[in-house]
């Protein structure tokens, strides 16, 4: 069930994190300077236009229908906060991206980032489709011939730098990599006991090796045995979404790295219903922390101080995709993450607002 199109073996995974880790000896350490670089055209609109452009992208998989949608609103600026969760609302998917210009010179652009109930600090897989959104439209122009160029992206959670690379199959498709907020893991406070009436499962399904771990975007990481175990996990979600409000959580990433094969360092299912999301096919945002907790126990496969994941996310019998991950590592410590993934186009459209 986690097995997206295009799903690629361990070692060209491994090759193609290293591939881009290794590229410059300070490629994965600082921002990329004005050699390499996206800009983002805005477009004026005069008087006062009601529509603008959105686009429909599946991110973390190079099929249509897979991975997780989102949706993008090219020229946000004008719209409400208001105005903004209403259409978040309308759309009804797990995240909608209004797109902004940015806040300060150093930035190419803003993201704003809305659930159909709330607005969220973080997003991976919207971040990543707001991105292929802006390639389709043009929005994004190369200042020279570079395969590798990036942007900057102000946010909630600070300024954020995502690349994109040309990926290594004959379709010349691309991977959209995005530079992490720093992983700040705390000890969780609910144990097992806690998890297992909400999600159906006995207490003896948890891994005693990988304790619970509490995210700085408020999200629970919970480790079950294995595979199957994860796989029959049932979620009362009114019950999880009344646990994650007494607790302050925003999510649970319930995972495994007992995989069906080698080539998946994790496997993993996400329960938001706290936010309006009772499962999400693809959660990009909690992929920094999980491979950071992953790698910082030498449960990856390291090279030179980075270790490189190829994880699996999705709804049971349902949607999945794939999450790349490279972790700098700082004596068993992760210093840094970057996670990575495909995307594709479904729909675009004019919003009249």
């Amino acid at each position: 069930m986690f097995f997206a199109g295009g799903l690629v073996g361990f070692h060209a995974a491994l090759v193609l994190c290293r591939r881009f880790a290794r590229r410059s000896p300070s490629r994965y350490d600082r921002f990329v300077g004005s050699r390499l670089k996206c800009t983002y055209v805005w477009i004026e609109k005069g008087g006062g236009s009601m529509e603008r452009p959105y686009y429909i992208v599946d991110a973390f998989t190079n099929e249509r229908f897979a991975g997780n949608a989102a949706a993008i609103v090219l020229d946000a600026e004008g719209l409400t906060e208001e105005q903004m969760q209403s259409i978040a609302a309308e759309f009804n998917l797990s995240e909608t991206t209004f797109v902004l210009p940015p806040e300060s010179d150093r930035s190419s652009m803003r993201f704003r980032w809305f659930t159909p109930t709330v607005e969220v600090t973080m997003c991976g897989h919207a971040t990543i489709g707001g991105i292929a959104a802006l390639i389709e439209a043009g929005r994004v122009q190369r200042d020279d011939s570079s395969s590798c160029p990036s942007a900057c992206i102000d946010t909630l959670s600070g300024r954020l730098t995502v690349f994109v690379e040309t990926a290594p199959d004959d379709r010349g498709s691309r991977i959209i990599w995005l530079d992490m907020p720093t992983p700040v893991l705390n000890e969780c406070p609910l144990s097992g006991s806690d998890w297992a009436p909400v999600l159906n499962l006995p207490t003896d399904a948890f891994d005693a090796a990988l304790p619970a771990a509490r995210t700085q975007d408020l999200d629970a990481l919970v480790f079950v045995k294995d595979f199957l175990t994860l796989s029959q996990a049932r979620p009362d979600f009114a019950a999880l979404r009344d646990l994650q409000i007494r607790h302050e959580l925003r999510g649970l990433c319930l995972s495994t790295v007992s995989t069906l094969t080698p080539a998946i360092t994790a496997q993993s299912r996400f329960f938001a219903p706290s936010v309006g999301i009772d499962e999400d096919p693809v959660t990009g945002s909690v992929h920094g922390p999980l491979a950071a907790y992953i790698a910082s126990r030498g449960l990856a496969p390291t090279d030179e101080g980075t270790a490189a994941l190829m994880c699996t996310q999705g709804k049971a019998g349902g949607r999945a995709g794939v999450v790349y991950a490279l972790v700098k590592l700082d004596n068993d410590a992760a210093r840094s993450v970057r996670i990575g993934g495909q995307a594709v186009v479904v729909m675009c459209g004019t919003l009249f607002v």
